[in-house]
């Protein structure tokens, strides 16, 4: 889940660090043991719509301020001004989606109002990671005394302009994109616009720069998603410039370095990390890769409607790997009832081949159907199932939103997709639904 499609009464039309206890406290109402979040790196540029694409790291170590709760962080003296930023939160939160250039704007001049009246902080940047740090510690406190779990997830790419570029550019190839290779996702292929790494340099110091990332997100998490872990094997890369990704190749070329290099990098950079380490590895897979995963202990993951059989056209959850994770979906993909109205012949066939019904399936997919799915889910053998949110209210004929296919959160066939996905529910309504609530909570039990 993204946190900035968490909505709350008390978020300024966008999720919050804050909102996560909102978030853990329906975990435990209904027997959930973890949440998975998106990067939430900095990425600011300049505060327009690029910037709300999550996996544009402007810096590896630096928390995007977007997410502060500006009452937390402190209360404006003059009582016009708070009556102004009242109003305008009143007004951005009322929206149907995250609008992130005025959520943005509005948060980032009241900050610097804040800023402007103290005299703890010199610079601007350290006062708001200060706060940042701390809005975030206390959300994860508060999860674990809860025994909820958080996991991050760590981007394949930073941004070329980023921190990390410009003071290390010696590790990265700037004159090459990193992307993926024309698939199911994007005719054409992604580019997703970062620079490759320069795997031999890094390598001198024992990957410290990697080391040093992955220190960081053991700061605030119990787990860590990495962001197409293909890449640690081998990487599409895009000359820069080129039309689109199509033009690409793999690098490197050669697949018989692809386990050695695979092997090598993703044991010296996570090997002593104490979290629990789960790799994206779905795509275009190399044969190696299933095999070095399971030697390092990296969950994979585990999609029904993407098996890696291909000779099937769906897996059964119950015959995953124990070390996986298994899902419904990802935010690049429609929501259960997305897929069900997507591809009728395919539903139909799921319909009958794995939900064991012989009459013809409904037209749209009908909550008694998206229980059916996810008690599947709740019997797989994988360590671990985690569900987006979307799902389990799916469930909730009255409960759901009617915009099926706007909760879809990313589109990887558009380059200028804008993330805006915010819940239609708040999360006061969603601790408020017993009916659904108890219904996960019996799912969750067996």
């Amino acid at each position: 889940m993204p946190v900035f499609s968490l909505r709350s009464d008390e978020s300024f039309g966008i999720g919050e660090f804050n909102d996560l206890k909102k978030l853990a406290d329906w975990c435990v109402m209904t027997g959930l043991k973890l949440i998975q979040i998106l990067p939430v790196n900095d990425t600011t540029t300049d505060g327009g719509w690029s910037d709300s694409y999550p996996y544009k790291s402007m810096s590896t170590k630096a928390l995007h301020p977007i997410y502060l709760n500006l009452e937390k962080v402190g209360i404006l003296k003059d009582e016009n001004e708070r009556l102004r930023f009242n109003e305008k939160k009143k007004q951005l939160n009322a929206k149907e989606f995250v609008d992130y250039p005025e959520v943005f704007k509005a948060k980032m001049e009241y900050l610097r109002k804040i800023f402007e009246n103290q005299d703890i902080f010199k610079y601007f940047y350290d006062f708001l990671q200060y706060h940042c740090d701390r809005q975030l510690t206390e959300a994860v406190d508060y999860l674990h005394s809860k025994g909820i779990m958080l996991k991050g997830d760590l981007p394949i790419g930073v941004n070329r302009d980023s921190d990390d570029v410009r003071q290390n550019p010696r590790l990265f190839n700037l004159d090459m994109e990193t992307g993926a290779p024309p698939d199911a996702f994007a005719a054409e292929g992604q580019n997703w616009g970062f620079p490759t790494y320069n795997w031999d340099e890094m390598a001198k110091d024992g990957f410290a720069w990697w080391r040093g990332r992955v220190k960081w997100f053991e700061r605030y998490f119990d787990a860590l998603r990495i962001d197409h872990i293909l890449g640690f094997f081998r990487i599409w890369e895009i000359p820069k410039g080129s039309p689109n990704a199509s033009f690409g190749h793999y690098s490197p070329t050669d697949p018989i370095r692809w386990e050695i290099e695979g092997r090598n990098r993703l044991s010296e950079i996570f090997g002593n990390s104490k979290l629990l380490i789960c790799g994206e590895d779905l795509g275009m897979v190399a044969p190696c890769v299933p095999g070095v995963m399971r030697e390092l202990g990296i969950l994979s993951l585990e999609v029904q409607r993407m098996p890696k059989n291909s000779g099937r056209p769906f897996s059964d959850p119950r015959e995953n790997p124990y070390l996986s994770v298994d899902t419904t979906g990802t935010h690049d993909m429609p929501t259960i009832r997305g897929w069900w109205e997507e591809n009728r012949d395919i539903a139909a066939r799921f319909y009958r081949e794995m939900l064991h019904h012989t009459d013809n399936p409904p037209y749209f997919c009908e909550p008694f159907i998206c229980k059916e799915i996810i008690e599947q889910h709740f019997k797989s053998a994988s360590q671990w199932v985690i569900l987006p949110i979307q799902d389990y209210i799916a469930m909730d004929g009255d409960f759901r939103w009617d915009c099926t296919w706007e909760e879809q959160i990313n589109n990887p066939a558009d380059p200028n997709h804008r993330w805006k996905y915010r819940m239609h529910q708040s999360l006061e309504q969603l601790l408020g639904n017993d009916r659904l609530n108890v219904t996960i909570k019996e799912l969750a039990k067996r």
